[in-house]
């Protein structure tokens, strides 16, 4: 079997003094996520499914156990070494998009080629090869404000996959759109998926958008509380997933 894009063993995430009020936000969380797959993480508010999020994309420290991603263990890396690493080996998309106002289509979506230092020559073809693949070609030259929330999503999504990461990691990435474009991102995003193996980790506490993922691991109260598969079509997955959140809801209470 292959080596997982994400391996997360026994990970723990305290905030608080020891001794004193300690919460925790994440208690043995064990997990895989292998190439090619399109995982959801969904949980209440405040079950640790953030929280989890940032241990994964290095903006926060686990407490004790081991994050490896790409065959890589993070949680033994220096600062500088995991800005290098987020850099080149994760994709980011973002609900409020994270894009530079001053900077056309094209150049936010070259934004992490140009900080690795890639030749001009070289960027080119990748932004125009990877704006072709979530359709906007010919929005390339405008700047946000000229464009919809739609495309500017779309350009965020070629902006955290140019570089050819390990994985995208999705925060919420429908959150700020409407229903018909966050329909047309998922499908954009299903299809970097299912045709060219694009491993994608989403958190969403939206069951309409989970229905895209293949597999969801739902956490309560920052342990992992369960792990469906959707077996059958997309409308069968989102009545399950629903089934699921009730019974997280009826856990709470």
């Amino acid at each position: 079997m292959k080596t997982p894009v994400v391996d997360v063993k026994n990970v723990k995430k305290f905030y608080g003094k020891k001794g004193e009020n300690q919460s925790i936000a994440l208690n043995d969380v064990s997990f895989s996520i292998h190439e090619g797959e399109f995982v959801g993480i969904m949980g209440p508010s405040g079950s640790g499914k953030t929280t989890l999020l940032n241990v994964i994309s290095t903006l926060d420290h686990a407490t004790d156990g081991i994050v490896q991603i790409a065959g890589n263990d993070i949680t033994k890396m220096k600062q500088g070494q995991l800005s290098d690493f987020r850099s080149q080996k994760l994709g980011f998309i973002f609900q409020d998009f994270n894009l530079l106002d001053n900077l056309s289509i094209y150049e936010n979506i070259a934004l992490p080629l140009s900080l690795q230092g890639i030749p001009s020559r070289k960027i080119g073809p990748k932004v125009e090869k990877v704006a072709k693949t979530l359709g906007i070609s010919a929005i390339l030259s405008k700047y946000p404000s000229e464009v919809s929330g739609g495309q500017k999503q779309r350009c965020a999504a070629a902006r955290a996959l140019v570089h050819e990461p390990a994985i995208i990691l999705g925060d919420e990435p429908t959150g700020a759109l409407d229903s018909k474009n966050a329909a047309s991102l998922l499908e954009a995003m299903t299809n970097l998926n299912e045709e060219q193996g694009v491993s994608i980790m989403m958190v969403t506490h939206d069951p309409f958008s989970a229905s895209y993922c293949r597999r969801i691991l739902f956490i309560q109260d920052g342990e992992l509380y369960k792990e469906i598969h959707r077996t059958s079509t997309r409308d069968a997955f989102y009545k399950e997933i629903l089934d699921v959140l009730a019974g997280l809801g009826t856990q709470k209470a």
